[in-house]
C-alpha cells in the first residue's frame, strides 16, 4: 500500500476464535516472515496472489519459526525492528475468546510504545452485549452474595430485586466502562461504517444473471427483498446471501414443476424462504412479518 510516495507492508489478522495472547503473537509473526521470503514473493507476484489462503499458511515450512526461510536465507532481523513502514489490522475484535480489555492492552504495545499505524475492525453493539453477558450466572452470584452482606436482600421497601442485582454486577463488573477508557486512550479515530444495504442488495442479485427468468423475478422484487431484509434488524447480508441461493432452488424447481405457478406466490415463497432463513439463522421473530405479506 502506498501513501503520499511512501510503502507500507499490511499485516491483516482475524482475531476470531482466538484463545490467548500467544496466538495473536504467532500470527503477527508468520505473517511478517512469510513477507520476508523471496521465493514466495516471486510466486505470488507472478500469479498476482495479494493474500495467502489460510489453509497454505499451514503448510508454510515450519522453519520459518526457527528463523530460517524456505529459500535457505536467515531471517533479516533489520526488518522486526522497522516499524515505520508497517500497518497492522485487527479484525473481528467481537469474536475473541480472550477477554476485550486483554486484548486492547496488547495492541497498546504496538501503539504506544512501537508507533505501528494499526486498525482495529470490530462491532461494537455485538461487543457491548458480549461484555455484559458474560460469566452471567457467575456476576449474578456474586452480587447476590455483595447484596446479602450489605443487608441489602431483606430489604423488600426499596426496588425489586432483580434490579437491585442487575444494579449491583453493572457497578462490580462494568466492563464496558473499562472498554471506553481503553479506547478512549488507545484509539486516535473511529470510523462508523455504514453500509448502504439497497447498493449492496443490488450487487447481490447480479450473481443471477446467468438465469435471465430469475434475474428478471429478483430485479421485479427488489423492493420487497430490501423490506423484508431491513425488517430483520440484523444487517447480516450473509443470511440473505444464503436465502437468495435457497431460494433460487427453489424458484427453478417450482418453475420446472408447476410453470404456471402466479407471480404472486412466488414473491410469497420469496419472503417466506428470507424470513425463515434470519429465523433460523438469526433467531428473529418473522411470525407477524409473513402473516402479513
Amino acid at each position: 500500500m502506498k501513501l503520499n510516495g511512501k510503502s507500507y507492508t499490511t499485516i491483516y489478522m482475524s482475531l476470531y476464535g482466538i484463545s490467548n495472547l500467544e496466538e495473536i503473537s504467532k500470527k503477527i509473526f508468520i505473517e511478517t516472515t512469510q513477507l520476508m521470503d523471496k521465493n514466495l514473493k516471486k510466486f505470488m507476484d507472478a500469479n498476482d496472489i495479494s493474500k495467502i489462503p489460510e489453509y497454505a499458511k499451514t503448510g508454510i515450512d515450519m522453519a520459518n519459526l526457527f528463523g530460517v526461510t524456505q529459500n535457505g536465507d536467515r531471517v533479516d532481523y533489520s526488518d522486526f525492528f522497522s516499524t515505520q513502514d508497517k500497518v497492522l489490522c485487527f479484525d473481528d475484535l467481537e469474536r475473541a475468546n480472550v477477554d476485550v480489555i486483554d486484548i486492547l492492552g496488547y495492541i497498546n504495545n504496538f501503539v504506544e510504545h512501537d508507533h505501528i499505524k494499526t486498525i482495529i475492525i470490530c462491532n461494537e453493539k455485538e461487543l457491548s452485549t458480549k461484555l455484559k453477558n458474560s460469566n452471567l450466572e457467575m456476576k449474578t452470584f456474586i452480587a447476590t452474595y455483595i447484596l446479602d452482606k450489605e443487608n441489602e436482600l431483606t430489604d423488600i421497601t426499596d426496588k425489586p430485586m432483580v434490579e437491585k442485582i442487575q444494579d449491583k454486577i453493572e457497578y462490580v463488573f462494568d466492563k464496558a466502562n473499562d472498554y471506553e477508557r481503553i479506547k478512549e486512550k488507545l484509539i486516535g479515530e473511529t470510523f462508523e461504517y455504514q453500509p448502504k444495504f439497497d447498493y449492496i442488495i443490488n450487487g447481490l442479485l447480479m450473481r443471477y444473471e446467468s438465469n435471465p427468468d430469475l434475474i428478471r423475478f429478483l430485479r421485479e422484487s427488489t423492493g420487497i427483498i430490501i423490506t423484508t431484509f431491513n425488517k430483520s434488524g440484523t444487517r447480516n447480508l450473509r443470511i440473505l446471501k444464503h436465502a437468495l441461493n435457497d431460494f433460487k432452488k427453489i424458484y427453478e424447481m417450482v418453475n420446472k414443476n408447476y410453470p404456471n405457478t402466479n407471480h404472486r406466490v412466488l414473491q410469497t415463497m420469496l419472503i417466506f424462504t428470507i424470513a425463515v432463513s434470519f429465523e433460523i439463522k438469526a433467531r428473529k421473530n418473522y411470525k407477524r412479518q409473513i402473516c402479513k405479506y
